[in-house]
C-alpha cells in the first residue's frame, strides 16, 4: 500500500460508488426483489380495490383525462396512510435494519476503497484475515467478561438458606413417660403406643 495517497473521505467514496453504477444496480436489485415480494402483491391488491371504491362513489372520473385522474388518484393514496405504511415497512425492514444488505454495501465501499488506496489482492486478503482475527478476539473478550460479570454479579446472591429437605421433629413417646411416673410397669407399657409428631 503506498503511504503518500490519503485516506479517501466519505463523499469521495459516494461519488466514486455512484459513478460506477453500483448506486444504480442496487437500487434495480431492491426494486426487482420489492416486485417479487409478497408486499408488492398486496399493495397492488389495495391499490386496486381504492381506484375501484373511487370509480364506485365517482363515475364520472372515468371521462377526465388521464392526467387528472391520475392526480386524483394520487392525492388519495397520499392520503391514505395505510397503503404506504405497507412499503415504509418492507424498506425498514428489509433494507434499513437488514445485516445482510449493510454488509453487501460495506464491501462494495471497501473495495472501491482497496482500489483508490492502491492495495494489492495479496495485501487485501491479509486485511481481511487480520480484521477476522480481531473480531474473534473482541467476540472472545466480550464473552469472556461477561462470563466474568456474571460470575461477580453470582457472589453476591444470596444463597438459599433455607434447606429443601422437609424436617421432621423429634418423636415422643409422651403416653409411656407419663404412664411410668404415674404407676408401675404394665401390659399397657409393653404394648407401643401410637407416636405422635
Amino acid at each position: 500500500m503506498s503511504d503518500n495517497i490519503p485516506e479517501p473521505d466519505s463523499k469521495q467514496l459516494t461519488t466514486i460508488y455512484k459513478k460506477n453504477g453500483q448506486f444504480d444496480n442496487q437500487r434495480k436489485q431492491l426494486l426487482e426483489n420489492f416486485k417479487q415480494s409478497e408486499t408488492y402483491a398486496n399493495l397492488l391488491l389495495k391499490l386496486k380495490i381504492l381506484i375501484e371504491n373511487k370509480i364506485k362513489q365517482d363515475p364520472t372520473i372515468l371521462q377526465k383525462n388521464k392526467g387528472k385522474m391520475a392526480a386524483l388518484i394520487q392525492g388519495e393514496i397520499t392520503n391514505d396512510s395505510k397503503l404506504l405504511n405497507i412499503v415504509d415497512k418492507d424498506i425498514q425492514d428489509k433494507i434499513i435494519d437488514s445485516p445482510e444488505f449493510h454488509n453487501v454495501i460495506r464491501q462494495q465501499l471497501l473495495d472501491i476503497r482497496r482500489i483508490i488506496l492502491g492495495i494489492t489482492d495479496e495485501e487485501y486478503a491479509n486485511q481481511q484475515q487480520q480484521e477476522k482475527l480481531r473480531l474473534e478476539r473482541l467476540k472472545l473478550e466480550a464473552k469472556f467478561a461477561q462470563a466474568n460479570n456474571t460470575d461477580y454479579k453470582n457472589n453476591f446472591r444470596v444463597k438459599s438458606l433455607n434447606n429443601n429437605r422437609i424436617t421432621k421433629p423429634p418423636r415422643f413417646n409422651i403416653q409411656k413417660a407419663t404412664n411410668n411416673q404415674s404407676s408401675g410397669s404394665s401390659d399397657k407399657d409393653k404394648k407401643l403406643p401410637f407416636m405422635m409428631y
